[in-house]
């Protein structure tokens, strides 16, 4: 009777502990969050922990962060009533979007979901892809336009609005200059931030524009903490996030930031992994995916590539009308690439030839329904 209870006990725990999409967090424990996020209070969105995730990784490059807004400088009025105005980099006073083009490429690293494309050489090869556009460069050794290092889909964060005079009451502020450099360390204990963030998804072949989200993230107190964020690109932009999370805006921006993503990844979905064959001898197939989207067991369709349909108004692909040659099953699985046998193949398959696995993708988990956490 004993080991009776203790196994339900065990598969009771298991049950429990089941991974959602993402938790609100606070120091007392977290929350997992429903389906729908945009009536939750931004409060309760500065401080995310991704659930656990093994399934396919999407290749995602993140574009530039573009601003939109009028906003040049964030103000503030100190406890004696006077007022300063925070410069957002040492070389001007615009709004921090390096900043928070690193907040969105770490946020989307911390989810697990994504394999990201470095930010320095996208740059490079929109660079070259540009040239080769323009027609000044021979056909066959242009670049691609829209094959960018593998990446599946281009993400673009546009800064719709930004809250220009916010005030706040400042801790210690007494005997700052009237220019305040926010990586300074100024410690905002109460005040107001408001962000306005676009969300886009742009398929890296086409150009095109897959999804739209317009996302408003409002914090009316700061004196939040802001807790295992674990920011990589802090370092790098000399300790600018951690003192940008401190100050009502930059907990707002965290928030929305945490917002647009969770929303992405929902309009990404869970999908089969997908690959490409590298090579094919004899009854074995090499194909360009990994450790992180197949396993040994794991049978795959294998799918012909059909003639490709282009626009004649565009000059735009369609894709393709692609045919299903038959099985393979994977025998060998490395870091970046795998290696499979025959199943029921109809004819060896050509390099270039698409493959979709036939395993189900973990499915995205949310909570019934939305419990504040204390």
């Amino acid at each position: 009777m004993r080991l009776m209870i203790a196994s339900l006990l065990i598969l009771a725990s298991g049950f429990a502990s089941a991974e959602y999409l993402a938790y609100s967090v606070t120091e007392k424990g977290r929350s997992p969050l429903p389906e729908r996020i945009d009536e939750i209070q931004a409060k309760h969105l500065l401080n995310v922990e991704w659930g656990e995730f093994a399934g396919r990784k999407t290749r995602v490059g993140v574009l530039e962060v573009d601003n939109n807004s009028s906003a040049s400088s964030y103000k503030f009025t100190d406890s004696s009533g006077n007022t300063y105005e925070t410069e957002w980099n040492p070389g001007g006073g615009m709004v921090p979007v390096n900043g928070i083009e690193a907040i969105v490429t770490d946020t989307m690293n911390r989810t697990g979901r994504f394999r990201l494309v470095e930010r320095a050489a996208l740059g490079d090869v929109l660079g070259e892809q540009d040239l080769a556009s323009s027609g000044r460069v021979a056909k066959p050794s242009a670049a691609a336009t829209g094959q960018v290092l593998g990446a599946e889909i281009l993400v673009q964060v546009v800064v719709t609005d930004y809250e220009e005079n916010t005030s706040g009451t400042s801790g210690g502020a007494g005997g700052l200059l009237r220019k305040v450099p926010l990586v300074g360390g100024v410690g905002i204990k109460s005040g107001k931030g408001r962000v306005g963030l676009n969300f886009r998804l742009i398929d890296a072949t086409t150009s095109e524009v897959l999804y739209t989200k317009q996302v408003e993230s409002v914090i009316k107190q700061s004196g939040l903490t802001l807790a295992g964020a674990g920011w990589t690109s802090d370092a790098l932009l000399g300790g600018f996030i951690s003192s940008y999370a401190k100050t009502p805006i930059g907990q707002a921006v965290i928030a929305g930031i945490n917002k647009g993503v969770y929303d992405l990844i929902k309009e990404i979905g869970a999908r089969p992994a997908e690959g490409s064959v590298v090579k094919a001898e004899g009854k074995r197939v090499w194909l360009n995916i990994g450790d992180d989207a197949v396993n040994t067991g794991d049978r795959l369709t294998v799918m012909s590539k059909g003639e490709e349909l282009i626009d004649p108004d565009t000059g735009i692909s369609l894709g393709s009308m692609d045919s299903e040659l038959g099985d393979i099953e994977v025998i060998q699985v490395s870091e970046k690439f795998s290696i499979a046998q025959w199943v029921s193949l109809a004819q060896a398959p050509n390099r270039g030839d698409r493959v979709v696995s036939q395993a189900q993708p973990p499915a995205l988990e949310y909570a019934d329904k939305w419990k504040p956490p204390k």
